[in-house]
């Protein structure tokens, strides 16, 4: 299973690759596929590894500021049936053990959140979007609100994803980005009259050091999802060069670990 690990103590983390000796290219996400039992015969990989399947709550995103509790209560939903997965949120959280929470993203950016002291564990899907919306701000906010993280040790780890160099966004989109409650200058580079760059992952950053993160505490992730052809999912590429299949996306997950009796 082609992933890159984040975390294994307490809290266990990771975000999938793109991998073409997979089905569906290592595709985990129903709702974005080219073949529905290729991503199951993925999970069903993934969970020889994690926790069973029917322990996974995942989300339909929207692209929304929408966040969401998960319990036990919420474990199937999205596993098997894309229908029944948890509709309309793009930022899931949970205290509970032996519960897998993941986005999917492509281009976007995936942050895992993991504050091994209370336990939490927090995953957020933000592309531009996401980002005009504030949700990576408005989810950690909420976070420290009600003491589940604390800022002090909170990691958090960004999945792969459009770097500055590759986000390349029309003036609507800057000018949305520019009436942000910070200083975005640093993270938009001007192209032409009608374009610019955006770092969209240092802007998310930036809402997590404005909440009290700590710049050590933050793992940003080096790989670009459009020059990287053998491990990311690009819809730009994929939209670019009209290829086949269709766009897969990344995992980003995790679930905080059973305790174990001595």
């Amino acid at each position: 299973m082609k992933q890159i690990e984040f975390i294994n103590t307490t809290i266990y983390g990771a975000v999938s690759l793109k991998d073409t000796t997979r089905p569906d290219q290592n595709n985990m996400a129903l709702h974005v596929c080219n073949d529905e039992q290729g991503v199951l015969s993925n999970r069903k990989e993934l969970e020889k590894i994690t926790i069973p399947l029917e322990n996974w709550a995942l989300p339909w995103q929207k692209h929304t500021d929408h966040f969401y509790h998960v319990t036990s209560k919420d474990k199937g939903k999205g596993a098997f049936d894309k229908h029944t997965s948890i509709m309309d949120v793009d930022a899931l959280y949970t205290t509970e053990p032996n519960v897998l929470i993941g986005v999917f993203t492509a281009d976007c950016v995936g942050i895992l959140l993991v504050d091994e002291t209370t336990p939490c564990l927090c995953v957020i899907h933000s592309g531009w979007k996401g980002t005009v919306q504030q949700i990576t701000a408005k989810t950690v906010d909420h976070l420290i609100q009600n003491q589940l993280i604390h800022p002090k040790t909170t990691q958090a780890f960004f999945s792969p994803s459009l770097q500055f160099d590759s986000l390349e966004v029309g003036m609507e989109v800057i000018e949305q980005i520019q009436k942000l409650p910070i200083d975005t200058s640093i993270f938009i580079r001007r192209v032409s009259n009608e374009k610019a760059l955006l770092d969209n992952q240092g802007i998310n950053a930036q809402m997590l050091i404005n909440a009290g993160i700590t710049k050590e505490n933050i793992h940003l992730s080096s790989i670009d999802t459009l020059t990287n052809i053998d491990n990311g999912f690009s819809y730009r590429r994929n939209n670019r060069l009209k290829e086949f299949p269709k766009c897969g996306e990344h995992f980003t997950y995790g679930y905080i670990k059973e305790k174990t009796s001595h």
